[in-house]
């Protein structure tokens, strides 16, 4: 093969090498963030902020030196060793930190656990695009259309990995063999390109190429990466005995055992314990919530049933059917394999039906009808389990509810002091539960167990009535007693907290406008950063003209400095393109996740959606007309597409908030659709603005031959604006506006952009 084929391979390689190491990066790095979707923004963010330090240190480095080929060799054998120390790394920062595995961080850390983590992958690896870009130039004599040729290369090989890590290599190896596969086909093609390309042949780089192959293979042929991936997971878990480590559609789950005493996580959370259950949980949800119900026959129990609840709710005679459903199947699965013999007794008993599916999906195919649901799902941390806290879930709940049916679940609260935070978070939840039952019976506690009906009795529940039903129903518990629930059911105490909640100001718990998650996130945030709380106790109260009114001041600080900097515009549009595509992207990863609930599993081929249209749209305009006044032309329609896929978003997700059912695989494709178009309008504008800025000539303009700083600036300013994008995006807008109104003020913000490109010099 000729250098400019081995150049071409090399350039497939790193993007295929790119979105693999981003996918398991990002998964490894979800589990040590308690799964929280939100954090997504900021690992991608992280990643992208080294990626534009890369690309920019990348494109000063290429323009003062001649061997492009000896650097670009070197920079992917570092870019897969880092790979391989990154996910290890990720799996042992906690215990490094001093925190242990089953312990939450806070914003602050999830920010600098991702830089620390990410800092040498993200950083190598975006110095390989403008190196390749120099030499890419370089060996086709050519100017700026190199740069979207080299673009296009990468996402192609972008696309193939993305394929190729969701559908094969995760389901098939763990994530160290997959770092090994990757860093053997990089020094592959290090070793080729040094041989065979008529480059200089360094005697280093060609022994450091040579032993990472040779190590790669012995470690995959052998046991080693099996060694590494075990021994990772004893150091990430240390103190604590794993007994299994699994990787499921929805999350991860570890079962670690301690004597004879069994601890279940998902992404590092404890949510239950065998043989020994929580007692006061599993007593205090089971038989309150069936003493309610006058007479129950038919349950439905949604998460949380195999640790205890389904044996208690067994002991009321009335009961014939329980019906048990986990949100992720596999977890019950994981369970059974463990289970104890009085759990195996219960989930065999002829009453229990266990359903392997989600308990959404479960929900609106379902066609009995219950006396009783008992949601034994913990308060929301993430948006998996936000699904079913929201008004839109309360109603498809009450519609499988008989006419005197109760539902039941447990929410955080406390027996002494309400900040403002918990008190915000249990109003929302109050008033969302509130629109969907009229009736509403709250017992407080450190949680407050909700039970809600459509039936006025509900409101009638006291102590001495649910000890009469406990003792009719010959009812022996260990802990529920006449005299506990005399404690529990004070009056004066459940007035007080409906004093507190019961007011119209709060907004409701939706699924695409996930308040009550964002108040429990800031919440539990405090107890990490505390010192934060004057900053949380504002951005609470964010609202959509705030945010426009800051793009606004944007606008006319940059309409200011085009005096000054005559192609300020066009940065500004790459910064603000960043930054949306951002945005955009992670509100399609969100919505995904609202409506299947497993982002966790398909976070590599949604990804590659968005790389592939970056891709298609980066050969698309690498070789458009050369005349300035008709790329700017062809860029500013750009900037309107751009706006008009917020628009068709905000209807897109008002259509799915009305309740319209679409055919899942239908809706799969169109997630996967909107991914592609919003990244084929981000990549159209990439290639596009370097050729438009190669031909100025004033403060922000280089010589032609300088495609790596061109390149470095403008990568590095779009990179730039999707950290922020990742920052804010994930955190801020979409928690606090919604997903409908962050795409409206992302349209706004492409407003500015395509008003201030009107200045840009037309010669």
């Amino acid at each position: 093969m000729g250098a400019h084929t081995n150049f071409i391979f090399a350039v497939l390689i790193t993007g295929f090498s790119g979105i693999v190491a981003q996918t398991i990066l990002l998964r490894e790095m979800l589990i040590i963030f308690s799964g929280n979707e939100f954090s997504i923004g900021i690992i991608i963010g992280s990643w992208v902020v080294w990626e534009a330090i890369g690309a920019i240190s990348g494109g000063k480095i290429s323009d003062r030196i001649k061997e492009h080929g000896t650097l670009l060799v070197w920079l992917m054998i570092l870019f897969a060793v880092s790979f391989f120390g990154s996910i290890y790394l990720a799996r042992v920062i906690k215990i490094l930190m001093g925190v242990s595995p089953d312990v939450g961080l806070g914003i602050v850390e999830t920010l600098y656990y991702s830089l620390i983590i990410l800092l040498p992958t993200g950083f190598f690896h975006g110095m390989l695009f403008t190196v390749a870009c120099s030499m890419y130039s370089r060996l086709t004599k050519g100017a700026s259309s190199s740069i979207g040729k080299v673009y296009f290369y990468e996402m192609l090989g972008t696309i193939v990995g993305g394929v190729l890590v969701s559908y094969i290599f995760i389901p098939v190896f763990n994530s160290f063999k997959i770092a090994l596969g990757v860093a053997l086909l990089n020094a592959l093609i290090c070793l080729i390109m040094l041989l065979f390309s008529g480059m200089a042949r360094k005697t280093l780089a060609l022994v450091s190429g040579f032993a990472v192959l040779v190590i790669s293979i012995v470690f995959l042929a052998g046991n080693g990466a099996e060694r590494v991936h075990l021994g990772s997971i004893a150091k990430q878990w240390q103190g604590k005995k794993v007994i299994s480590y699994e990787n499921t559609l929805y999350q991860n789950i570890v079962v670690t055992r301690n004597q004879d005493q069994l601890t279940f996580y998902t992404d590092g959370i404890p949510v239950m314990t065998t043989p020994v259950p929580d007692i006061t949980f599993v007593e205090e949800f089971s038989h309150i919530s069936l003493l309610a119900h006058q007479n129950p026959g038919s349950v439905l129990v949604l998460g949380g049933g195999a640790g205890g609840v389904v044996h208690e709710i067994l002991k009321h005679p009335s009961v014939t059917t329980v019906d048990y459903v986990e949100i992720d199947p596999q977890f019950l699965i994981t369970v059974k394999k463990f289970s104890t013999p009085l759990a195996h007794q219960d989930l065999t008993d002829k009453r229990v039906a266990q359903h392997y599916m989600d308990g959404r999906v479960f929900i609106k195919k379902t066609t009995r009808k219950y006396d009783a649901i008992l949601l034994g799902i913990a308060p929301p941390l993430t948006l998996q389990a936000n699904r079913f806290f929201t008004q839109e879930f309360f109603k498809n709940i009450r519609s499988i509810l008989n006419e005197r049916g109760i539902l039941s679940f447990y929410f955080t609260g406390s027996t002494s002091y309400y900040n403002h935070e918990l008190r915000y978070m249990n109003a929302c939840m109050y008033g969302t539960v509130k629109s969907v039952f009229p009736n509403i019976f709250v017992v407080p506690g450190d949680m407050n167990l909700f039970i809600a009906s459509v039936d006025s009795d509900v409101a009638g529940i006291s102590s001495p009535l649910l000890s009469r039903r406990m003792t009719e129903r010959g009812i022996k518990a260990n802990l529920v007693s006449e005299t506990h629930l005399d404690y529990l059911f004070q009056e004066n105490r459940r007035q007080w907290y409906i004093s507190l909640v019961d007011f119209q100001a709060t907004p409701l718990n939706k699924d695409f406008s996930p308040k009550g998650l964002y108040y429990n996130i800031l919440f539990n945030q405090l107890l990490f950063t505390p010192y934060l709380k004057p900053f949380f106790d504002r951005i609470v109260m964010l609202n959509a003209y705030t945010v426009v009114a800051i793009f606004g001041g944007l606008f006319l600080v940059f309409l200011g400095l085009q005096k000054k900097y005559q192609t300020i515009s066009l940065p500004f549009a790459i910064t603000t393109t960043g930054f949306a595509s951002m945005v955009l992207q992670l509100v399609l990863l969100f919505g995904f996740q609202i409506i299947y609930g497993y982002v966790f599993y398909e976070i590599g081929i949604l990804i590659t959606a968005f790389m592939a249209g970056l891709a298609i749209g980066g050969i698309m305009t690498a070789n458009w007309p050369s005349h300035g006044r008709r790329k700017l032309g062809i860029f500013m329609k750009i900037e309107s597409g751009i706006i008009l896929l917020s628009v068709v978003l905000i209807f897109f997700f008002r259509y799915l908030e009305a309740g319209i059912q679409i055919e899942p695989i239908l809706l799969r494709i169109v997630f996967l659709f909107l991914l592609l178009v919003s990244g084929l309008l981000t990549g159209m504008e990439f290639p596009l603005a370097n050729r438009l800025y190669i031909q100025q000539t004033d403060y922000f303009s280089f010589r032609r031959n300088e495609i790596g700083k061109t390149v470095g600036l403008l990568y590095c300013v779009d990179l730039l604006g999707g950290w922020v994008g990742g920052l804010l995006g994930g955190f801020l807008l979409v928690p606090t506006l919604g997903i409908a109104k962050t795409c409206l003020t992302l349209g706004i913000l492409k407003v500015c952009s395509l008003l201030l490109l009107f200045t840009f010099p037309r010669k």
